[in-house]
């Protein structure tokens, strides 16, 4: 399985000490937060391939090992720093769209996801287990559930912070001068580009500046009063330096992909639109193929799945946004809809409403489990069965 580029090490993630840690008080103790500075060169003496810097919010600067020689000092907290982004997500605890940093998805309840910070604040039942995306691209990693797990408790640049200009400071005499303190404000994402990677900050004499703090992998800040920035589980965050693996490029209805499959985007626009980012791009047009049924030409090198509606016409598609026809399936001809839940005499046929997403995966899971006959869906609009299926 290959490692997911997206999952790397970069300048601007957030990290904290790791398993292999053993340089004392550099990160101002346990649960001190640092940004990534700085990434190993093949060939330097001083920062070798497999190592990087950190500058650490209390002040300290210097490298450490992500991988160098086998050991990994430090384990990364955050990548919201670094414009990680899951396009259509919602965490399902404080409701942010297009979840940034890692994402946390229960494996107990369907369909439910959390951000970092609500996963680390005990959001959800602590006795359920999780899997952990680091990327909207990576394989999900199993974790155990958090009940019982010590929690570390953060300190840094957080909300309510004391702070001096620090390492990276090119912004004149906005602070009123060196060494002159202000306060954290607020800790956000610049624009749409990052996420919680710059710092507002109230100076003495009342004004307000935004500041990096992981934007660009610049930290503008130094932190001299530290304040409590939250908790992190230690056992369930990942190793600096040991990148997630890439999913594989599998349908809505989990299935791989092959050359020849017949497919459909059942999606709605707007969330078709933000799944597309990264995947092939967005163009208006492909709204008009919403619905249609098309054949995967090809598989790309990203695993993107290429689809051809017509001899002229392909689009490139997430592979999560597409749900394959199933074998030997023909759909009714508008306006049939058998009132039914298992085969049943032609005078039964009513008017079908229509066909949507619900309808399509209620029968690829009669498909999948082997029933010959009728599929049906009790979410379907004319709340009937929604098609037969002829051969399995």
């Amino acid at each position: 399985m290959d490692p997911d580029p997206q999952a790397g090490v970069q300048v601007g993630m957030r990290v904290v000490r790791g398993v292999d840690w053993k340089w004392g008080q550099q990160d101002g103790g346990e649960g001190g937060v640092g940004t990534v500075v700085e990434l190993g060169r093949h060939g330097s003496p001083s920062t070798p391939d497999r190592t990087v810097v950190v500058q650490w919010d209390q002040g300290t600067r210097t490298n450490y090992r992500a991988g160098y020689q086998g050991a990994h000092d430090l384990l990364l907290y955050d990548n919201a720093q670094i414009g990680i982004r899951h396009p259509n997500i919602i965490c399902d605890c404080c409701k942010k769209h297009g979840l940034r940093g890692m994402r946390w998805k229960c494996r107990v309840c369907f369909d439910y996801d959390l951000c970092t910070q609500c996963y680390m604040h005990n959001k959800h039942d602590l006795t359920h287990a999780f899997e952990r995306y680091e990327t909207a691209h990576s394989r999900p990693v199993m974790l155990g559930p958090r009940q019982g797990l010590p929690r570390v408790p953060l300190r840094g640049i957080f909300q309510g912070a004391k702070v001096v200009r620090g390492p990276d400071w090119e912004w004149g005499s906005q602070d009123g001068g060196e060494g002159k303190p202000g306060r954290v404000v607020d800790i956000r994402g610049w624009d749409v580009e990052t996420g919680r990677s710059v710092a507002s900050v109230t100076w003495a004499d009342g004004t307000t500046n935004v500041y990096r703090v992981g934007h660009k992998g610049k930290v503008d800040l130094k932190c001299v009063g530290e304040v409590a920035g939250g908790f992190y589980y230690k056992e369930h965050l990942p190793r600096l330096g040991k990148p997630a693996e890439l999913q594989r490029r599998v349908s809505a209805d989990g299935q791989p992909f092959q050359r020849g499959n017949k497919v459909k985007c059942l999606l709605d626009t707007e969330v078709l639109r933000d799944m597309q980012e990264g995947h092939g791009g967005w163009n208006p047009r492909m709204a008009e193929f919403i619905g249609q049924t098309g054949t995967v030409h090809r598989i790309t090198d990203r695993g993107d799945v290429r689809v051809q509606f017509s001899h002229e016409i392909r689009w490139t598609f997430h592979p999560g946004a597409l749900t394959k026809v199933p074998r030997g399936w023909a759909e009714p001809p508008l306006g049939t809809c058998l009132a039914a839940r298992a085969p049943v005499p032609q005078e039964s046929q009513t008017w079908r409403v229509g066909w949507g997403p619900e309808e399509w995966r209620a029968l690829e899971r009669a498909a999948q489990i082997g029933l010959e006959g009728w599929a049906w869906s009790p979410r379907s609009p004319c709340g009937r069965s929604i098609g037969q299926i002829r051969g399995l």
